[in-house]
């Protein structure tokens, strides 16, 4: 057993335009130059914008028809703003998937946020004219860009630090506990509802605690190895210490 997610504004959209119900009664009807009015429901409207037989001369006429329906309706129902929602979905689509890939965001929150932009977009805009419909998408789509953006911020924490002084981490010289900057913690949510998942990415200073603990660990790594790389005594050679290792001089 499933359990199906509610949350997505697109998905409720689209079921609602799959009720045949819905829909039998809803008919957009288009004035062209020189023609007569085009009677469309709303599956023929969306297949005359993105069909594989879609009309080039039809699709700005289409949506100056929709915009200016939404922008007109006032009562309760609003069907012709769902509508208007429900034939920009695939414009809007691709855009919440690349922003959800690229940075992490919540499909939902971006989804719920596109809606609420196109309609806020919408009111502004009383006389809508075939280009609208462009500019109303872009800002849209900028609009759920800067609302990932500012839900990725990092945020610091040092989880690390009080970690590596419980287990009691020794220090060649004292540090200033105020002067060590804290580790940067990036959460990821997942698209998953069952239950509470997240990767946690750590961006560690120089300066920081665990840095420094790995370099003593690999200081202490290199006395090791060369102290086993040491002639035993007795051979008549002096070790000589330097970086490129100079040659052993005989006494």
């Amino acid at each position: 057993m499933t359990i199906a997610n509610t949350s997505s504004v697109f998905a409720a959209v689209t079921r609602h335009f799959d009720n045949p119900r819905v829909v039998e009664a809803i008919r957009l009807t288009i004035v062209m130059d020189d023609a007569a009015p085009v009677v469309l429901t709303p599956a023929h409207a969306r297949d005359a914008l993105y069909g594989p037989d879609r009309d080039p001369a039809l699709v700005n006429p289409l949506w100056q028809a929709a915009m200016r329906a939404a922008a007109a309706e006032q009562g309760p129902e609003q069907t012709w703003r769902l509508l208007l929602v429900w034939l920009a979905l695939p414009r809007l689509t691709g855009t919440a998937v690349r922003i959800c890939r690229r940075l992490r965001a919540d499909r939902a929150d971006l989804e719920a946020e596109m809606v609420l932009a196109l309609l806020e977009g919408l009111q502004g805009d009383e006389h809508p004219s075939a280009d609208s419909v462009d500019s109303l998408l872009k800002a849209v789509r900028s609009r759920a860009w800067g609302l990932a953006r500012s839900g990725a911020r990092e945020f610091a924490d040092d989880t690390l630090e009080r970690l590596s002084d419980s287990r009691g981490v020794s220090y060649d010289q004292a540090q200033d506990t105020g002067s060590v900057r804290s580790h940067q913690v990036e959460v990821t949510r997942h698209d998953q509802i069952g239950g509470l998942r997240a990767h946690l990415r750590f961006t560690v200073s120089p300066e920081s605690v665990g840095r420094r603990t790995l370099a003593a660990l690999a200081e202490s790594a290199e006395r090791r190895d060369a102290s086993c790389r040491r002639p035993a005594p007795g051979r008549g050679h002096q070790v000589t210490s330097g970086s490129l290792g100079r040659r052993a001089e005989h006494r």
